[in-house]
């Protein structure tokens, strides 16, 4: 009896842990936007810009969107706005922020900090300038969002000459399913009825 208790907790241990890794895996989806700003304290919106001497950086934020971090990956990769540069002139350590407002799966909001610096030649089609970003990962709720195009681990490049100054800032992003699949939950049953009626059967005899 010991051994059959033994065997059937094994396999209701493994069926577990297989139901909860599929939970896992399973898309959620994700609605979310962006807003940003350029300086100390500002207030982000869907589209600002920052000049600079002749010199322009202009953000464009995402409109609300959803997105499903799909299998087997467990996440996606998703636009959170682009930059656009125009004119000739040079950006001094300009704050940035960049804000993600999320509605779905849970509602909240979180932002990435950075410093725009560098130069911008020919008008535009020509650039070292660069956004620094002091954190690169937030979280909201169950879901992350991780910068994805980064250069030296933190660093955006602004005006590749292959993009015509603009640049895209992406993300991956991953979510985490709060809620066990009803196959799981099924089983986590199935186990627990199972032990029960071992006890009972051995405490008889």
């Amino acid at each position: 009896m010991k051994n059959l208790a033994k065997s059937f907790l094994m396999t209701v241990a493994i069926a577990l842990i297989t139901g909860f890794g599929a939970a896992s895996a399973n898309a959620v989806p994700v609605t979310f936007g962006t807003t940003a700003c350029f300086g100390a304290g500002c207030t982000p919106t869907l589209a600002t810009s920052t000049t600079s001497g002749g010199a322009t950086a202009a953000f464009a934020g995402q409109p609300t969107t959803t997105v499903e971090t799909g299998t087997p990956s467990g996440f996606t990769v998703a636009d959170l706005g682009t930059i656009t540069l125009s004119g000739n002139g040079t950006f001094t350590s300009t704050p940035f922020t960049l804000r993600v407002n999320q509605t779905v799966p849970t509602s909240g909001s979180g932002d990435f900090f950075g410093t725009l610096s560098g130069t911008i030649v020919g008008g535009g089609t020509g650039s070292d300038t660069r956004i620094l970003f002091s954190n690169t990962t937030l979280s909201i709720g169950s879901v992350t969002f991780t910068l994805a195009n980064l250069t030296f681990g933190n660093t955006l490049f602004l005006d590749p000459n292959a993009t015509g100054g603009v640049t895209r800032i992406t993300a991956l992003i991953s979510a985490a399913n709060p809620i066990p699949e009803p196959t799981t939950m099924l089983l986590l049953g199935t186990g627990l009825l199972g032990i029960a009626g071992i006890v009972r059967r051995r405490k008889t005899t």
